[in-house]
């Protein structure tokens, strides 16, 4: 009944029966079905009030939204209108309703920090699944649980989509969930309502001020998940300036963990071509870690995995196991490999932060060239795009920069912001401009010779490219074999 799932909805105004019965949710008015609850947000450039009388021709029979519905459309006495003071909020509270509340039969482990969040989910997950639990991810590259591998079109799905993964997550018996938490869901209320166990915060860089307008506004929406939320324990990277002040205002139990200090800590680290090795310290003594992971970056993603572990009462042995059973994270550091005599890789790195890690971790591996290949995504935070150009100019021998995901913006446009933070740089590497990013990926590879490395970065494990309004295929990693094959043909 329409009465059950409006319980702890802030209410304004209602307008006829609440005893309705509901069949459905939507919040997509494409979705909506017969005897279905509407429900009207605005989103970032669609505004479900406009589809109003659309979902109504559907057969919704309840709206709910932020204007009254009996003003958008006078007259009408064909479906009960709830007017609410943030319909996002009320979503998450409904779609908790509809679906039982599942995230209370499972545990969750949410991550949060702009970089390093997918490859510690993996880790943790790599670990949970050797521990014997039944686990699944909701991330940046995918939802999977069980036998089930969905694509994600957002890192942190919607509430009411968020609801439905873990209804299905817990009536398939998983016992946990390890959830990337982006700062957009914890500012759009989509995991509102939900019962987070252990609170996990990586780092904090420069990304999405586009959409935060301020660094501290970025971390106040970060923050959101430590204090906004009934977490049992939070594990936070002290060596981090912002994690510190998480420690400072987090009142729930907390756990640290860093290379320089905390309650796990990384000692006697080596990093090589093949891997990472260290000795994790930690309270219930120390163990030896191997994994294959590369970069110093790395190891952060490590003991952060440990720590959430150790919270979960999982012995060394099996968190020793579990990390080294781990494979390669898909577009992260990701080798393409066509039998030449120099490494190519592919990696996500999208921020300054992320791409000062990778390509350090690759001056590491060589002391041969270094080649980076990358853009920058359009209608995204312009303020990282010098501060990315002048990174990779400082620390690349040779950088080619090229277009990303443009979307609306014209590429040229995007590498005039690039090129400013380049110009920056006294005694920098060389650099060129290539707006085709085909043609980007190819001079790089013929450019490189034995024992070079040749970095592709910024799209990762993305499978296309968003020009205009337009998505066409596109994969770094294929591109790459092609081009590799044909340099080798």
């Amino acid at each position: 009944m329409l009465r059950s799932l409006l319980k702890g909805v802030d209410i304004i105004e209602v307008d006829n029966d609440v005893d309705e019965e509901i069949t459905g949710i939507a919040y997509d008015s494409r979705k909506t079905g017969d005897r279905s609850l509407f429900v009207a947000i605005k989103g970032f450039n669609v505004d479900g009030h406009d589809y109003i009388d659309e979902v109504i021709k559907r057969g919704a029979v309840a709206i709910v939204s932020e204007r009254r519905v009996k003003d958008i459309i006078p007259g009408t006495k064909k479906v009960t209108g709830i007017t609410v003071s943030d319909s996002r909020r009320a979503l998450a509270v409904i779609s908790n309703n509809f679906y039982r509340h599942p995230s209370r039969e499972i545990r969750i482990v949410g991550i949060t920090g702009t970089n390093g969040k997918t490859t510690t989910s993996y880790l943790i997950l790599s670990i949970l699944k050797s521990s014997s639990f039944k686990a699944g991810v909701i991330g940046t590259i995918g939802y999977t649980f069980g036998d089930r591998r969905l694509s994600a079109p957002q890192t942190t799905p919607e509430s009411l989509d968020l609801q439905r993964l873990f209804r299905e997550m817990a009536d398939a018996g998983t016992d946990y969930c390890v959830l990337e938490v982006s700062s957009h869901s914890l500012e759009l209320d989509r995991v509102f309502g939900s019962d987070i166990d252990i609170g996990v915060f990586m780092n904090l860089g420069h990304d999405h001020l586009d959409f935060h307008e301020t660094i501290e506004g970025y971390f106040q929406s970060k923050m959101k998940l430590f204090s906004d939320y009934d977490l049992k324990r939070c594990i936070v990277n002290i060596d981090d300036q912002w994690g510190r002040e998480i420690v400072k205002r987090a009142s729930t139990e907390i756990m640290t963990f860093g290379i320089k200090e905390g309650d796990i800590r990384g000692e006697d680290i080596e990093i090589s071509k093949d891997g990472i090795s260290f000795v994790a310290s930690t309270p219930i003594g120390k163990t030896y870690i191997e994994s294959g992971l590369v970069g110093y970056h790395n190891v952060y993603n490590i003991l952060a995995s440990v720590a959430v572990a150790i919270s979960q009462d999982i012995s060394l042995k099996q968190i020793r196991e579990g990390i080294g059973l781990m494979g390669g994270v898909p577009g992260r550091f990701e080798p393409v490999d066509e039998g030449q005599d120099f490494l190519v890789v592919v990696d996500y790195a999208h921020t300054d932060d992320a791409l000062r890690n990778v390509i350090m971790s690759a001056r590491g591996l060589t002391d041969k060239r270094v080649i980076t290949v990358f853009g920058c995504g359009g209608n995204r935070d312009k303020e990282k795009r010098p501060l990315m150009g002048k990174v990779a100019v400082t620390h690349s021998d040779l950088t080619i920069v090229t277009s990303d995901n443009p979307r609306g913006e014209e590429p040229r446009k995007i590498v005039n912001d690039i090129e400013r933070g380049i110009k920056e740089v006294s005694g920098r590497g060389e650099y060129r401009v290539i707006l085709d990013r085909r043609e980007a990926i190819e001079c790089g590879i013929n450019e490189a010779g034995p024992g070079d490395i040749v970095i592709i970065a910024g799209k990762g494990h993305e499978t296309y490219q968003i020009i205009g309004d337009t998505r066409v295929d596109f994969d770094d990693r294929e591109v790459a074999k092609e081009v590799l094959r044909e340099r080798h043909g």
